[in-house]
């Protein structure tokens, strides 16, 4: 795939399908299956606007109560100074 990554100055890119962490405040919302550019040499990910806003939509409708999510988990917590 096209392109150079602005993190590092690979020119590897490849089309991937990876799990993407949105956040906002603190209320976080796994997504699977997204598709992104990834650089192979770093890991940086590249996403298309679209698909962001389509994340961030949907992340909004679910805070809203309006959509249910597919699934939902727990997840640890701990701060780094008292590990």
């Amino acid at each position: 795939m096209a392109g150079q990554c602005s993190f590092c100055g690979h020119k590897n890119m490849a089309a991937k399908d990876v799990e993407h962490l949105y956040q906002s405040g603190e209320h976080l919302m796994m997504v699977t299956d997204v598709p992104c550019l990834e650089c192979a040499f770093c890991g940086e990910q590249y996403f298309e606007a679209a698909v962001l806003k389509r994340i961030e939509t949907v992340f909004h409708a679910i805070q809203s109560a309006s959509k249910k999510p597919t699934k939902t988990i727990q997840v640890p917590m701990e701060a780094f100074p008292d590990l």
